[in-house]
Formats: C-alpha cells, structure tokens, sequence
C-alpha cells in the first residue's frame, strides 16, 4: 500500500495565511482538516467547494487504500475523525508548524531574487529576527506600500544580534521582558545572554510590539494549570523550546526565579522549534502544555495562562536610524496600519510602537 502527499512550497506567499506557506496539493488532508473544523460532511464540503457526493467518495477511496477508517459518523450525521484520521491530520500539522520559519524564509529569498531580476535598484533591508507570525503581514505591507522588500531570516534573538554586529544584517529582531525588572536582572540568563551583544553608544533600540507569553494549555485547561509550579504534578507532560531561544531563556529564567528545578519537569528536555509547533504537539495530544504565545495558542484553538508580557525590540547600529529603508520602516510602525495588523494576533499589541528608547534607562544591567 503507497499513498504519497505532494506538498508544494509556493513562493510570493506573504499575503498568505503563515500556516498556508506549505500548500498541500493532495487533497486528503485538507478533507481531514475541514471535517476537524466543522464536525459534519456538510459543512466540510461547503469549505472545500466540493458537492457532499464528491467529499464522500473521496473519503472511501483513501478509506480502502489505507485500508482504515478515516472517520466515524457521516451521511447525514455528526462527523468526526477516527484515531488514524487524527494522527494523519496531527503529523502534518506538527510539520508544517515545525516548518514554518525556514519556509518563510526561503519564499522572502526567492522572491528577493525574482524582483532584483526585474528591478536591480529594488530596496532590500536585511533583517535577522527570532520568528513572530507578524512578519509575513509586515513583509507584504512594506513591499506594497512602500516598495520596500525585507529579506528576512529567522534566528534566535542571541544569534540575530551577533549578526548584526557582524554586518550581516541592518535590523536584529529580539525580544526583551524589560518591563520586568527582575527577569531583566543584571546576571540574569538573558542578561548573559544578550547583554553582551548590546552595546551602549553603538545600538538603537526600537520598540515594534509587546507579546503575550504563557502556558498554552488544552482546550478548556482540563488539567487545571494555573502556574509554574504545577508542571511538576504528576501526568503533566511538558513540551519546550529549543535551548538558545529567546522564550526558553525567559522560562529558564521564571523556573529560577519560583525555585523549581528543570528536572522536576517530565517533558522539559523534549523540544520543539517553534511557538506553533508547540501549540501543534499540545493539539494533537502528545503533550499535556508548553510555553509560548498566546498568538500560538489560538492559531490552534487551545487555553492559555498569561505569565509574563516581554517587548518585541528592532535593533540597529546607531549610523543605520537615519537611513531610508530603516525610516520607512519606523514610519509603517508608527501608523495606523501597523496597529491594524497587530490587532489581528492575540496577546500583541502596539503600545508606543516605533519609540526609540535608550539602553541605559531601559534595560536593568546598564543602570
């Protein structure tokens, strides 16, 4: 028995739904999602734009070549996957998650690539950033609006200012928990971190977005998770992100703080690349919570519980604030659009977007 599931990476995707990057181009798992989704075949087929007698014969024909049940119910009633229908739905939703950034990445080079053909005096501003799901939104406004085009690659935040200070880029992407003092601390992790990387006298700071980040839990948090501390119970399986990255120094750093050792915790070695792709294995059952975004949380229709609010930061070298491509970037983020398009992302907001703040007065460790 061989089934095979093309995927086609579709380039010139930024107007695009993120999660639609990777466009499935078998039909079986869009089938599959719809039905999740809505719950009846109806419905599924109204989506799709297939007749119901389509969607239903369809579902037989994989049915007898996988030689399984993709759901139970149909024909009039409520529809729901089968257990094989949902791992099969739940593999590709873990990947695509887990795929998202590099995916994002290579679509912003290829169309970098396809424009400079066409227009050599094309205005690229290189970017290094930990990943947001409001990059792909801002990508396309900035290209249709002000002919910019932000060639973008997704590192972590430590990375993305070692490349700036390498000349690698014009704008570093990081995020900071400065309004919490204590996160911030001199001789915190982040401190160590990125404190070395930031530079008095030679860095700009820029303020884009603050972020909501917590424990994005199961619908309904049936497990009752309200804290740090309740990772340690007994049947909670945790899911964490890559050591390096900007969130697990803020987790680390929350773990120290409320004295709970990394080891107390079952799943904290178990690791997933992206904000998504943790909300994914949460979804598809394979961990109890995790920590991330609450952007990340409701992409995937899951709980969350608040723990802390950071500032999404762009950082420049000094001689870089007054160039063309770097102002117009601070001229979108300071317009009413840009607050627009946050407001479509959950836990986000746009509070004194574009303000230049000093080093010394904002993070603890220059003060």
């Amino acid at each position: 028995m061989s089934v095979k599931l093309d995927y086609c990476f579709v380039p010139g995707a930024a107007d695009a739904l993120p999660e639609r990057v990777l466009q499935l181009q078998n039909p079986l798992l869009a089938m599959l999602d719809a039905i999740h989704m809505h719950g009846t075949l109806g419905k599924a087929a109204t989506e799709l734009e297939v007749s119901y007698r389509h969607l239903w014969g369809e579902l037989k024909r994989y049915e007898a070549t996988f030689g399984q049940a993709l759901i139970v119910g149909g024909q009039g009633r409520a529809a729901q996957l089968s257990e094989f229908g949902e791992r099969l739905l739940w593999a590709e939703k873990r990947i695509l998650a887990r795929l998202l950034p590099q995916a994002e990445s290579l679509a912003a080079q290829l169309d970098r690539e396809l424009l400079l053909a066409i227009n050599p005096a094309l205005q690229v501003l290189r970017v290094c950033a930990s990943h947001d799901l409001l990059f792909s939104g801002l990508r396309d406004a900035l290209w249709h609006q002000a002919g910019v085009l932000l060639d973008v690659d997704y590192v972590g935040s430590a990375q993305a200012l070692e490349r700036l200070n390498a000349g690698a880029c014009v704008l570093a992407g990081v995020h900071l928990p400065f309004e919490d003092e204590e996160l911030s601390r001199r001789g915190s992790r982040i401190q160590l971190a990125l404190g070395p990387e930031l530079r008095l006298g030679m860095h700009k700071l820029i303020r884009f977005m603050g972020r909501e980040q917590g424990l994005i839990v199961r619908q309904g948090n049936p497990l009752g998770l309200a804290s740090l501390a309740d990772l340690t119970r007994p049947g909670v399986a945790f899911v964490n992100r890559p050591r390096g990255s900007g969130t697990r120094l803020i987790l680390d750093e929350l773990l120290a703080r409320d004295g709970i050792a990394p080891e107390r915790i079952a799943g904290y070695a178990t690791e997933e690349a992206t904000h998504l792709s943790v909300a994914a294995s949460v979804a598809a059952g394979h961990a109890s919570c995790g920590f991330g975004l609450r952007a990340a949380a409701d992409r995937f229709r899951l709980g969350f519980v608040p723990l802390v609010r950071e500032q999404y930061c762009l950082v420049c070298l000094k001689e870089a604030l007054d160039s063309e491509p770097v102002r117009v970037v601070l001229d979108f983020i300071r317009s009413p659009d840009f607050r627009l398009l946050v407001e479509t992302l959950p836990g986000h907001d746009a509070e004194a977007a574009g303000e230049i703040v000093s080093l010394r007065r904002t993070l603890p460790w220059y003060k």
